[in-house]
């Protein structure tokens, strides 16, 4: 392992620990988004400047505010990292009730997105990279309707940011979609590959030659038993797209960083599903290699709350699964005995009268 890597690494390891210990009831994937965008500053977590800036939410928001839900430490941590927290959330919950007006409800998404165009300095144009980002979602649904959803919006907020031209976006990302899914039949599933086709969209270059770059470094890694089978960490890849290194290079990196984690607590397979694992390696790897921190804490950060909604979705299956039949069985066992007792008293009736004649 590179000493550049090693000391992301340590940096990451030694922030990641600090939150958990300290926001012990929050969920672990956001204590560790926390620690990374500590680590993409080269900064150590300032714990006391996390509960200022805490108390400085609690402040501008409702005990039940979206600031408030899973995207919370995130956005501590960066106000955390600028100049004027106070000014940061205030700057936030504009850009905010500017998305908000859209067609997309998802607050933890939308959160995420304001942040990102705050981070960037893009809050006084905020109306009109909202007006562009309503017309590439308005496009990306006509042309996939069932993938686009809420998760797209922190990615297609960075793209509205970008000079490029709606049109160019979207035939640039149709073109990496199609490329990946049917000509090199890559076999992530379809809305993975969506989000890879966003990041890659981003970045300057030949569409064709980012996509076989981004297929290189994954069959790399599926060759040396680092296989990535597709979901969140698959999308991760594209933070790497601009790295000057050959996918060699870069997949021994990513190896290496997994290798590492993987000996560390709350990393090992015991702790976290390896896939979640090699995505934190790719983000590592790309923050080792000084990719812009925007694109890689806002692609962790936009996994990690979609892997926090597969959970609580799980659990609801769970709960669907597990709780209700039996309560559903005992209403039906019930409404059983209520029509059993009816029928026997319509019985009862029928033989009185007959009795009585």
């Amino acid at each position: 392992m590179t000493e550049r890597l090693r000391n992301k690494c340590d940096l990451f390891l030694r922030n990641r620990n600090t939150v958990s210990k300290k926001f012990k009831f929050e969920k672990d994937m956001m204590s560790i988004a926390a620690g990374l965008i500590f680590t993409g500053a080269d900064k150590e977590t300032d714990i006391e400047k996390l509960n200022e800036c805490r108390k400085i939410l609690n402040k501008h928001t409702g005990f039940f505010s979206e600031y408030r839900d899973a995207v919370k430490l995130a956005l501590l941590s960066e106000m955390a990292l600028s100049e004027n927290p106070e000014q940061y959330i205030d700057d936030v919950k504009a850009v905010y009730r500017k998305l908000h007006k859209g067609k997309f409800k998802d607050n933890s998404y939308m959160v995420l997105a304001a942040m990102l165009t705050c981070d960037l300095g893009k809050q006084e144009g905020a109306e009109e990279i909202v007006e562009k980002h309503n017309e590439i979602m308005k496009q990306m649904e006509k042309q996939h309707p069932i993938l686009t959803n809420s998760e797209d919006i922190s990615y297609v907020i960075l793209l509205a940011l970008s000079g490029r031209s709606v049109n160019s976006i979207i035939s640039d990302m149709n073109e990496c979609f199609d490329y990946l899914r049917k000509t090199c039949k890559i076999k992530a599933g379809p809305d993975s590959v969506q989000g890879l086709s966003e990041i890659l969209v981003l970045t300057d270059g030949n569409i064709r030659e980012k996509c076989d770059k981004v297929i290189s470094i994954y069959d790399l890694l599926k060759d040396n038993k680092a296989d990535i089978k597709g979901g969140y960490a698959f999308s991760a890849l594209g933070a790497l797209i601009g790295i000057d290194e050959s996918p060699e290079v870069i997949a021994r990196e990513i190896i290496e960083a997994d290798a590492f984690l993987d000996g560390c607590k709350g990393f090992d397979e015991k702790s976290v599903d390896k896939n979640q694992r090699l995505m934190f390696a790719v983000m590592l790897v790309a923050e080792s290699f000084g990719m812009t921190s925007s694109v890689v804490n806002n692609t962790f950060i936009n996994n990690a709350l979609g892997i926090i909604k597969a959970k609580q979705i799980a659990t609801m299956i769970t709960i669907i699964s597990n709780v209700l039949p039996p309560v559903l069985g005992a209403i039906v066992d019930n409404a059983s005995e209520k029509n059993d007792n009816s029928e026997t008293t319509e019985a009862e009736q029928e033989s009185t009268e007959v009795d009585d004649n």
